[in-house]
């Protein structure tokens, strides 16, 4: 399979979005006009170098949830397949 690398940039509207809720923390927290351009350069930086940070984690906590459900279902179908070969031998099913 074929690995596709992900689109690490934002649409406009998410851009316009983060820029509107970004720009007043900067401004805020570094006492100055942080403006568009410069929340939009922290903006490109973190969804570069951060991102796929967050997105492989999120990678990861989808696959283990996967996996416990993978493994529920394999216990559910073991049980099924016990009971059954029980009732066939003549024993009571647990």
């Amino acid at each position: 399979m074929k690995k596709k690398t992900p689109d690490w940039e934002l649409t406009k509207e998410e851009k316009t979005r983060s820029v509107e809720k970004l720009k007043p923390f900067l401004s805020e927290q570094f006492d100055t006009d942080a403006g568009n351009l410069r929340t939009e350069m922290v903006i490109d930086f973190i969804a570069r170098h951060i991102g796929p940070c967050f997105y492989n984690r999120g990678v990861m906590d989808s696959m283990a949830a996967m996996n416990e459900r993978v493994e529920d279902l394999y216990l559910l179908l073991k049980d099924e397949e016990e009971d059954h070969h029980d009732q066939r031998s003549g024993r009571e099913p647990r």
